[in-house]
């Protein structure tokens, strides 16, 4: 039998050992962070909206705000109560009671529903975007925390490559293959790392704590905020193309159940609806009278009156109403259209955003970090060789974290269009 030499098991532990510092660095090195000291709860996307729908204050202003439109609209329904006069003289008959009731309201009774049917629309629509905007607001919240945590985990990996690093220099400073200058050098490098992996902590605890108010987090278990548990490419593989036939059709119906075209034109039916009920209340409509007169000569009966008090447009016809009311109308129709145009070229804009998004974030993460990653392996093992200075494995390093940030930069400007397209269809999921 062959015995193993030992040099080559020397070797063989030293290469795996290489293979396993960085993992084990940057295990320490996140226990080690003083952000991370204690173990948070952890938050996924689902929960994170469902707190906020509970908890949130804004969802309670969504609600009150249309309620206070149904008020409106029956406050717009309400039919006038009669007045009622009571007189008493000296001369007979010394008592008299009349009862007037108008019925002004009448014609444009129905005009005025429908406009508080529209205020209720519009009220439905704006909440509905009031809550989509406060699921966007979440979502931006609990993507920037998982960047956060993938760029700490990156600078991490940094920190650990470093380490590695000086570690082979130091090795080959006691072979005399290089100089002290250049193990200075690598330690140069790790430092940067190190000061790279505390900006990194600062702003990843900074996206938590900002996640933590997005969902009105006030404190776990742990006492500490939230750490966002899910992926950062989440949705990245089933992104549409926004040219395809399926794409395009369903923008066509998107766009007329977007809560900022349904609040447009429940304005502007509103605003008809008041010139309907500013025409309508032209018409002059009498007010029924009935009333009895007693007292003062008891050979007497009480006497009942009837009768009606017709208005005379003498001063006012009712045309400046009209006019102002037709203004209105003119102008929210006009708005609506307007809103329409602007609102379909968003619309076209937010898909387009969303498919070039997941393009770039989609080529990052399967073709440049698989090469830098592939350069960087290339050129350690070029210097553990010898055959390379220490200014390619640099340049490796530096390549490798600027495509990393580019995959992080990418797929938080993908969530972020994902986020807008929902918003803008006014959708909570």
């Amino acid at each position: 039998m062959r015995r193993a030499h030992p040099q080559g098991r020397d070797a063989f532990a030293v290469r795996l050992a290489a293979l396993l510092a960085p993992l084990l660095a940057a295990l320490l090195a996140l226990s080690a962070s003083p952000g991370y000291a204690q173990t948070p709860d952890s938050l996924s996307l689902g929960q994170a909206l469902d707190r906020a729908r509970a908890a949130r204050p804004q969802v309670t202003v969504a609600a009150a705000a249309v309620e206070r439109a149904r008020g409106a609209r029956r406050v717009a329904g309400v039919i006038p109560n009669p007045s009622a006069q009571l007189e008493r003289d000296d001369l007979a008959p010394t008592n008299k009671l009349t009862v007037v009731q108008s019925f002004a309201w009448l014609p444009r009774r129905g005009a005025d529903l429908a406009a508080g049917r529209a205020l209720v629309e519009r009220a439905a629509a704006d909440s509905a975007q009031l809550i989509a905007d406060l699921a966007r607001d979440v979502r931006l919240a609990f993507y920037a925390a998982l960047a956060g945590e993938e760029r700490l985990r990156l600078a991490a990996e940094q920190v650990a490559l470093a380490d590695s690093l000086i570690r082979l220099a130091e090795r080959r400073v006691s072979a005399g293959d290089i100089s002290e200058l250049e193990r200075d050098q690598v330690a140069q490098e790790a430092s940067r790392a190190r000061l790279a992996s505390s900006r990194a902590r600062e702003e990843a605890r900074v996206a938590r704590t900002n996640l933590a108010r997005a969902v009105a987090w006030e404190s776990g278990p742990s006492g500490a905020a939230p750490r966002p548990a899910g992926a950062l490419a989440d949705g990245l593989d089933t992104a549409t193309t926004a040219e395809s036939p399926a794409a395009v059709a369903a923008e066509a119906r998107a766009l007329a159940e977007l809560p900022a075209l349904r609040a447009a034109l429940a304005d502007s039916a509103a605003a008809a609806a008041r010139l309907r009920a500013a025409r309508l209340a032209q018409i002059p409509i009498p007010s029924l009278l009935a009333g009895r007169e007693w007292g003062g000569d008891t050979s007497r009966r009480s006497n009942a009156t009837f009768g009606f008090a017709l208005p005379i447009p003498l001063l006012s016809q009712g045309r400046e109403a009209v006019a102002e009311a037709r203004g209105a109308a003119v102008e929210g129709a006009a708005r609506a259209a307007e809103t329409r145009l602007a609102l379909a070229a968003q619309l076209s804009g937010a898909r387009v955003r969303l498919e070039e998004t997941a393009a770039r974030a989609r080529f990052a993460r399967d073709s440049l970090v698989p090469e830098a990653r592939r350069i960087r392996v290339g050129a350690v093992r070029l210097y553990e060789a010898g055959r390379t200075g220490v200014l390619p494995v640099f340049d490796a390093l530096r390549a490798e974290r600027e495509v990393d940030q580019t995959l992080v930069g990418e797929l938080v400007a993908f969530q972020r269009a994902r986020a807008d397209l929902t918003a803008l269809l006014g959708r909570w999921q």
